[in-house]
């Protein structure tokens, strides 16, 4: 979520110093504008009253995630927050239909299973206990420290929208495992520090069979993209069967979220996950400070990994590079896009869908494999 400020890489455009990217500008901030900065994008999450549709899309579709309350805008800590949008509240929000989409819960669990939080969290754990990984550099070193610390490693502050920790579930770590069981019936692929799985409750709820689904309709997909340019006789593509595996995706999917359920998870969740992504898309302070600049966030976070004695997964490039394609892949899925057998050929054919997914396809095709270890280039052998 942090990642899509517009052009928060880009040079000579930001609001507070021209001189810097607007991602160093906001790691400067004051934690309590970084919050009101989270407030802000849940309470822009809603179309605009000329974008509703009219019956309005039922709770808990992509167009309608949730009608939980956020601050209200004259309750923000910090005025002004709408420029941390880089654009004015009157003014065209980016997003589609006129509003902002968030990220899907799967771009959370496929970074957090780089190991990124855990990594961080003994960061901050060596820099609050000592100087074992030297002093850190300059003010906006410190300034990312404790703006970390206090969001994200830290009681919630009550009232907030992403305030989904209490003595009910005390255990952010373990909140994420269930909401990632409960969606996708998938556990991280690290337990604890000492190595042992983590405790966390299992929900009865869960779509135990999203990875075989979701296997299914990549290998068809696959087959779309080998065959695109095949005769009609030559051609195994089966598009009634992508669209009928998308509809099952969709129809699990959104059974998790009725009435809303899981939004303000995922979206607390994305916001964590997206603050790390964005801290390692560039050499910024902390990384810096850590003297673990590199090419490639994967590097940077495989040097710091090093510098704190906890691994980095071998193939975190690969979880960096399908997080965001597949999270647009399953907001796609979720919002019926592919439920039409007319729909599903953009997904493999870029001929006459130039804008279309096929790219992305390709992307979250290899790197699934990767991360599986399961070829879903290969079609099944049907058994006898």
């Amino acid at each position: 979520m942090f990642r899509q400020l517009p052009n928060y890489l880009s040079t000579g455009n930001d609001v507070f110093s021209p001189a810097l990217s607007p991602a160093t500008v906001l790691f400067d901030r004051h934690p309590i504008d970084i919050a009101a900065y989270i407030e802000a994008y849940w309470n822009k999450r809603l179309p605009l009253s000329s974008f509703t549709p009219t019956p309005p899309d039922p709770l808990g579709h992509p167009n309608h995630r949730s009608d939980e309350n956020g601050l209200p805008a004259t309750r923000l800590p910090l005025p002004g927050t709408e420029f941390l949008f880089g654009y004015s509240p009157d003014g065209d929000r980016p997003g589609q239909n006129g509003f902002l989409y968030g990220d899907h819960l799967i771009y959370a669990y496929m970074i957090e299973n780089t190991r990124v939080y855990e990594i961080f969290r003994r960061v901050l754990h060596e820099y609050r206990h000592g100087e074992k990984l030297g002093a850190p550099l300059d003010a906006s070193t410190q300034n990312w420290l404790r703006t970390t610390e206090e969001l994200f490693y830290s009681d919630t502050i009550p009232f907030t929208i992403t305030n989904v920790s209490s003595h009910i579930r005390s255990d952010l770590r373990a909140s994420r495992r269930n909401a990632y069981q409960r969606m996708f019936g998938m556990d991280l692929n690290h337990g604890g520090d000492d190595g042992k799985p983590y405790s966390y409750i299992k929900a009865e709820a869960a779509n135990s069979e999203f990875v075989s689904t979701f296997e299914e309709f990549l290998r068809e997909v696959w087959v779309g993209i080998t065959y695109v340019g095949a005769t009609a006789s030559s051609n195994p593509t089966d598009d009634s069967k992508i669209s009928e595996l998308a509809e099952k995706l969709h129809d699990m999917l959104r059974s998790r979220r009725q009435s809303g359920n899981l939004s303000r998870e995922e979206f607390a969740f994305v916001a964590m996950m997206s603050w790390f992504h964005m801290t390692l898309e560039f050499d910024s302070p902390i990384v810096r400070s850590l003297r673990a600049d590199a090419t490639g966030l994967e590097n940077r976070l495989f040097k710091i990994a090093e510098r704190v004695g906890l691994p980095a997964h071998g193939l975190s490039k690969s979880f960096f590079d399908i997080a965001d394609p597949l999270s647009r892949l399953l907001i796609q899925i979720e919002l019926g896009t592919y439920n039409d057998g007319d729909a599903v050929r953009a997904l493999y054919d870029r001929v006459n869908f130039p804008n279309g997914p096929e790219s992305d396809m390709r992307t979250i095709i290899t790197h699934w494999t990767a991360i599986t270890g399961r070829d879903v280039k290969a079609r099944k052998v049907a058994a006898n």
